[in-house]
């Protein structure tokens, strides 16, 4: 159900607000308005981090996942398979640089005033991403928001191993059911914000599931469904200071 973002705000702050209410993020096309593991590639190019064979390996095999020609744990096998030995802090460098010359200006307008009515109603946050937390943690420290579930790359020895646990489809599920019973909190009142039929699994399993920029497919079971629907547009940086951190 298409949704006006200024009614739906509306609607969220009107609502009755019960305690250990949680909302969830999906990081690519919903909080920014690109892939971020395209800014943390093209940055790897501009300053040389990465190798340019690994880096066609790459984008390859991203090109193939997008056109559903390979699924998510071949598109990551092919694109991690490059980063393996690398120092883990190289990596984590390399997401800071991206963070800062491409993706914060990706974050979405809509995004930042919907991440922060949250945090106004009390609702604990999370962002819950299969992008690796290279790529994901930067955003979710410009948006405040303590907590994060993504792929994790293992590290041994400092260094990157190529293998990784990842946060996707049913994983994502499991992620984020875990963390809630952690926190003692309740899924049918946790909101999960997302663009991708890729989240069926917990979208369905949530009280409040919102397709935000969605894809054809997600578009047409939110319809069905009667999901809300948002279309955020604006991006850029912020022109003021980030909102203080959540109180642990």
């Amino acid at each position: 159900m298409k949704q006006a973002f200024s009614d739906y705000l509306a609607d969220l702050g009107s609502a009755p607000q019960v305690p250990g209410t949680a909302a969830c993020f999906d990081l690519d096309r919903t909080l920014i308005s690109d892939y971020s593991v395209k800014a943390f590639f093209l940055e790897g190019v501009r300053s040389r981090a990465l190798s340019i064979r690994g880096l066609a390996a790459q984008f390859v095999a991203l090109c193939r996942y997008r056109f559903g020609r390979l699924d998510y744990h071949g598109a990551m096998g092919a694109t991690l398979k490059d980063l393996a030995n690398m120092p883990e802090a190289d990596l984590m460098a390399l997401g800071e640089r991206a963070f800062r010359r491409r993706v914060a200006a990706m974050i979405y307008t809509e995004a930042r005033t919907l991440v922060a009515e949250h945090r106004r109603l009390g609702h604990w946050l999370v962002l819950v991403t299969s992008a690796t937390r290279a790529q994901a943690a930067p955003v979710a420290a410009s948006l405040s928001i303590a907590d994060l579930r993504c792929t994790e790359m293992q590290v041994s020895d400092g260094l990157l191993t190529g293998e990784f646990t990842p946060c996707h489809g049913e994983a994502k599920r499991r992620v984020v059911l875990d963390w809630l019973a952690e926190e003692g909190m309740d899924a049918s009142r946790t909101y999960f914000y997302s663009d991708s039929d890729d989240d069926l699994p917990l979208l369905e399993v949530v009280g409040k599931p919102v397709a935000v920029n969605a894809k054809p497919r997600l578009a047409e079971i939110s319809a069905e469904r009667r999901w809300p629907e948002l279309t955020f547009v604006e991006t850029g940086s912020p022109t003021s200071a980030s909102a203080p951190k959540e109180a642990t």
